[in-house]
Order: C-alpha cells, then structure tokens, then sequence
C-alpha cells in the first residue's frame, strides 16, 4: 500500500520548472505522509536520478525533509539535494541489480559539519564547501554526514556521468574514489568554483552552451585528477606510469585536429620510445590508434550534433578533427553508430527541434 501512494505520489510532487532557456526538475516530499518519505526517496527517485540506493535519515524517520533539483548539463547530470542528514549506501545486491558504469562527484554546499565518502579501503572527509571527491556506481560505497545538528537541514551538490568521458586510465580510477580534493590554489581553486557554479546556474544556460560548458568542465576536472595522481608520496610508485598516460591523454585531446598526430609524435612529445607507449595502451586494454579514432569520433559527433553547426559541412568538421579522408571518415562513423554522419546529424538535430517546440507549447506539464 505504502509503495503505491508513492508512485502515485510521484506525479505531483515532480515538478519541472523553467528558470530561463533550460530545464530542471524538482522533487519534494513534503506532500507525503512523513513516514513515507523514506521509501519515496529510496525507491522512487534514487533508481529515477542516481542509482538504486540505501538510504535512511540520521535522526527520527517521522523528521525526514528531503527535496532535489536535478537536471541535464550536457554529458554531466547535476543534483542539488536539500535535506535533513543522510547515510546512503550502495550495496554488493543493488549493485547486481544496476551496475552503470557511471562516477559521481559530490561535494557540500553549507549546513553540514562534513561529508564522509567511504570507498575501495578509504575514506574522504570533505569539512568545507568546495572539498569533493570520486566515487563509482559499479562497487560498493557510503556516504554519510557528520556533526550535524540532528533535524536541521543542509545542500550537497552530486554530478554524475560516464566514465569513459575522463581521459583518465581505466585502471586508475579506483586510486580517485574517496580521495579528498580541495579548493587548493590554482587548478584546485578553479575545479570547485566551476562544479559549484554549474549546479547553482544550470537553469541559466541553453543546451547547447550546457553541452559545451559541460565538456570544459570534465576536462578541469580531468586536469585536476591528473595532478592529483601526480603528487609524490600520494600512490605506490607505479601510479607515475599512469600519471605518464593521463599526459598522454590529454595532449591526444589537444592536437585532435592534427591529421600529423601519430604514435611516433606522441612518443617523441613525451621522450619515450615508440615500443613503450604501445606497451602503455596494450596494459589498458587500448591501441594508440585506436584511442585517437575513438576520441575524434566523438568529437566529431558532438559537434554534428550541434545546432549552432548545423550549415557546417560535415567534410569541414571531419577535417577539423583530423579526418583527412570524407569517405574513411563517413565509414568509420557508420561502424561506431550504425548510420552515416549526415543521417546522424538530421536525426538528432531534428530530435531536438521537436522537444523544443514540445517544451514552448507546453507539452511538459507537471504541477503541485
């Protein structure tokens, strides 16, 4: 009975409020008996939002204030969550049920003594606004509060997105999760203001500007982790190799457009032989080859899927990429996304003139 009110529950309460040219939806539960609250939350809208979780109130159920902005920034989903304290949890069973290969981000807004974000053997204690650290849906974590006044309520910022969107080794990730980073000077500085900027003005922005805000956001993020892996003393020795192909990364991204960028270009940027980077790529699963193909291909992808590119020929923005060939360029997207550039362009631009108009005349209405 209880689980049917709240699916019921759920159409009234999610509410998608226009705050400029984009959109964001909020969702309270303020309408539901107190005792529901929790089960709303647990089921309803961590599957909806994040992945299925864990979760319960430090403090009395009957007390439980929870609400959440949640909206589309691009590639990044961002989450403001208002609520009294929490202890959320991802289980070994929850994560048999959903394991997307998804990391999160979180950090505090005010209101909390601390966030505490247990993973992978350690735990990140974030005690001010702009501290944030990793975690990654696939494995077991928790997060909780700590000192905080029992009842009283406080933000915290979530984002989540693909993995695969850091140019940061896949074995090295799980040397991020629970790591606490800082407002540092610098590149630590600029991370926090940017990813507490995005949350509060996500509303502020078109889609295209979120879409292009959001790839300069995950690549201030990527250069902050990469300084992070780099700290002496941090990681056992080996992680300096990785450190090495996180540079790697990032310079592959910088000269995309380069149709020179070669394995041997890249080695001799980086003083290493030619044998040794390819042994980097093979120990990740990679080739060289194959991580500069698959990282034009989204740029290339992105770009077609721009409105404000839309009179760009696609022959202009394969070359920009570094696509010397129209017809290489035209097969290998049709093996990556089953369709030709130009048909994948019509679709998903045209895909997003529909929503638009849909959103002007209407056709999104949910209210309390």
């Amino acid at each position: 009975m209880i689980r049917a009110a709240v699916v019921c529950a759920l159409a009234t309460i999610m509410v998608q409020v226009p705050l400029g040219t984009a959109m964001s939806v909020l969702i309270r539960t303020d309408h539901l008996p107190a005792r529901e609250r929790i089960e709303f939350v647990q089921e309803e809208v961590a599957p909806r939002t994040w992945v299925p979780l864990e979760c319960g109130a430090l403090g009395a159920d009957l007390d439980f204030c929870f609400e959440l902005r949640t909206g589309q920034f691009g590639a990044i989903q961002v989450n403001l969550v208002t609520s009294v304290p929490l202890i959320v949890r991802r289980t070994p069973k929850l994560i048999r049920r959903s394991a997307p290969d998804l990391l999160k981000l979180v950090t505090p807004v005010h209101g909390y003594g601390g966030l505490v974000v247990i993973q992978d053997g350690r735990q990140a204690h974030l005690e001010r606004p702009g501290d944030f650290a990793l975690y990654d849906t696939r494995r077991p974590f928790e997060i909780r509060t700590v000192d905080v006044e029992e009842g009283s309520l406080a933000q915290v910022v979530t984002m989540h997105f693909p993995s695969t969107l850091l140019p940061v080794p896949p074995s090295q990730l799980k040397h991020l999760t629970a790591v606490p980073m800082g407002p540092c000077q610098g590149i630590g500085a600029l991370t926090s203001k940017l990813l507490t900027q995005v949350a509060h003005s996500i509303d502020e922005y078109t889609p295209v500007e979120a879409a292009r805000l959001s790839t300069a956001a995950l690549e201030v993020l990527a250069t902050r982790l990469a300084h992070e892996l780099d700290r002496d003393g941090w990681v056992p020795p080996e992680t300096h190799r990785h450190a090495l192909l996180v540079r790697i990364y990032t310079f592959i991204q910088e000269h995309l457009g380069d149709p020179k960028l070669s394995p041997g270009t890249i080695a001799a940027a980086h003083h290493v032989s030619l044998r040794y980077l390819h042994k980097l790529f093979q120990e990740e699963g990679a080739t060289v080859a194959g991580w500069i193909r698959a990282r034009r291909l989204e740029a290339c992808r992105r770009d077609l899927a721009d409105p404000a590119l839309a009179s760009r020929p696609v022959t202009s923005i394969a070359a920009r990429w570094g696509f010397s060939s129209a017809a290489h360029f035209s097969q290998v997207f049709r093996g990556a996304h089953g369709i030709p550039p130009g048909e994948y362009r019509l679709r998903t631009q045209a895909g997003a003139t529909a929503g638009a108009k849909a959103d002007a005349d209407g056709g999104i209405v949910h209210a309390t």
